[in-house]
C-alpha cells in the first residue's frame, strides 16, 4: 500500500484566545487532487501554513510522504501558491526563475524556464521588471515559479485571486495537466465549481473543524452549498 503524501494528524492551533484550528485529521494519497473548502474564517488558510512549514500546530503532526516536513529531501518535493508571491520586484521575469532554478538544482534549467513561462503566457514579457507587473501577470509568474521543480506536492491557497477570466482558465488547464501527471495536489477555494471540476476529493472545514470529507463523484457544488454553506455566517480568513 502507498505511503500518504501528506498526512495531517490531530492538528490544532490556536493564536491565543484565537481557535484557528481544532484536532483536524485526514490524509492524501499520492497523485490525489484535494479541494479544501470553507467560508473565510475557517481556518483553510492556516491549515496550508501548517503543511507548508510557515507555522507550527499547536498540537497534532504533519507527514510529508511518511516523514518531518522539515527535511530538507521534503521541502524540494513542496511547492506553495498563496498570497505571498516569493519573487523580487528588481527583477525580471526570467532572473527570478534563474534564481529559483539555482535553489532548486533544477535540470536544464533554461529550457525548463523557457516552458513554464510559455505555460502561463509571459514569454513576452521575460525581460520586464516584475515591479511593472499587473496583480494578474505577477500571480501568474509566481504559478511558474512553482511549477519550475516539478514539484510532487503542489499547495495552492486561493490561487484565482486577482486574476482575469482568461488567466483563471489558463490556470485550471494548467491544473488539469498538473493532474494528468499524476502531482499530489492540495487547493483551498471558495468556489465550489472550481473544486468540482479539478478535484477528486473535497473536505469542508467549518468553525475549525472538519464536517465532512467525501468525494466530487458522489455530490454537486449546489449539494455542498446548500448542506453544509448555507447556515453559516460571514467571518475573516483564520
Amino acid at each position: 500500500m502507498s505511503v500518504p503524501a501528506l498526512e495531517i494528524l490531530g492538528v490544532s492551533k490556536d493564536f491565543g484566545r484565537i481557535i484557528a484550528l481544532r484536532d483536524v485529521s485526514f490524509s492524501v494519497m499520492p497523485g490525489e487532487f484535494v479541494s479544501i473548502l470553507g467560508r473565510n474564517g475557517a481556518g483553510k488558510t492556516t491549515l496550508l501554513n501548517i503543511v507548508s512549514g510557515v507555522s507550527r500546530p499547536s498540537e497534532g503532526k504533519v507527514n510529508l510522504f511518511g516523514t518531518d516536513p522539515g527535511d530538507r529531501e521534503n521541502k524540494a518535493k513542496l511547492a506553495v501558491i498563496s498570497h505571498e508571491m516569493f519573487l523580487y520586484g528588481n527583477l525580471t521575469a526570467i532572473e527570478n526563475l534563474e534564481y529559483y532554478s539555482r535553489v532548486y538544482n533544477v535540470p536544464d534549467a533554461k529550457k525548463r524556464i523557457d516552458t513554464v513561462l510559455s505555460d502561463v503566457e509571459l514569454t513576452h514579457r521575460r525581460f520586464d521588471l516584475v515591479a511593472t507587473y499587473s496583480r494578474g501577470m505577477t500571480q501568474r509568474l509566481t504559478i511558474a515559479r512553482a511549477l519550475l521543480h516539478e514539484p510532487s506536492l503542489l499547495l495552492l491557497d486561493e490561487p484565482f485571486t486577482g486574476l482575469d477570466q482568461h488567466a483563471i482558465g489558463m490556470l485550471i488547464e494548467l491544473l488539469k495537466k498538473q493532474k494528468d501527471m499524476d502531482r499530489t495536489i492540495l487547493l483551498t477555494t471558495h468556489d465550489l465549481h472550481t473544486a468540482a471540476e479539478l478535484s477528486d476529493r473535497y473536505v469542508v472545514l467549518s468553525k475549525h473543524k472538519i464536517i465532512k470529507d467525501g468525494y466530487i463523484a458522489d455530490t454537486t457544488p449546489d449539494a455542498i452549498r446548500e448542506k453544509y454553506f448555507s447556515a453559516e455566517s460571514q467571518g475573516a480568513e483564520a
